[in-house]
């Protein structure tokens, strides 16, 4: 579901945008998905339900859409945080994308949604997470933390 190809430190992305376009691009590249404009559209289409900007300036955003190929999840930390319309009104740095095939009952996207965001009431995951030097680091964390997101 993740990979170390799939962690991204210190990103320059501007705006919630910017963040999109970053994550589809990087699903083309890494053939999570078929049709890059339709994946961005699908999660630009969730977040106008419900702002996925959760707090401590951590956003969840994801999709299931016929586009995605295969679950995946993509971390990101912005080397400056965005406006995300979050929860608590706090800009956002740490990103955690999750793409899920429509249909695909395997893995719940909500299931993984739960997990990550019950992590990010932990204060000590929070901190490795802003710590983390290398995408390595990012990935013993999460399989310290969680089970069945680290492939």
């Amino acid at each position: 579901m993740i990979t170390t190809n799939q962690i991204y430190l210190d990103q320059t992305l501007h705006s919630k945008e910017d963040v999109f376009d970053f994550i589809s691009a990087e699903a083309e590249r890494y053939s999570i998905t078929t049709n890059r404009a339709q994946l961005a559209a699908d999660l630009w289409e969730r977040e106008r339900v419900y702002s996925t900007g959760l707090q401590d300036h951590f956003a969840i955003p994801h999709t299931q859409s016929e586009v995605v190929t295969r679950p995946a999840v993509m971390v990101i930390r912005l080397r400056e945080p965005i406006d995300w319309e979050s929860h608590d009104g706090k800009p956002v740095k740490f990103i955690f994308a999750i793409l899920v095939p429509k249909g695909h009952v395997d893995v719940s996207h909500l299931q993984i949604i739960s997990s990550l965001a019950t992590l990010l009431l932990e204060d000590s995951f929070k901190e490795a997470i802003a710590e983390a030097v290398q995408p390595e680091d990012v990935y013993a964390l999460l399989h310290q933390y969680t089970e069945g997101l680290v492939s």
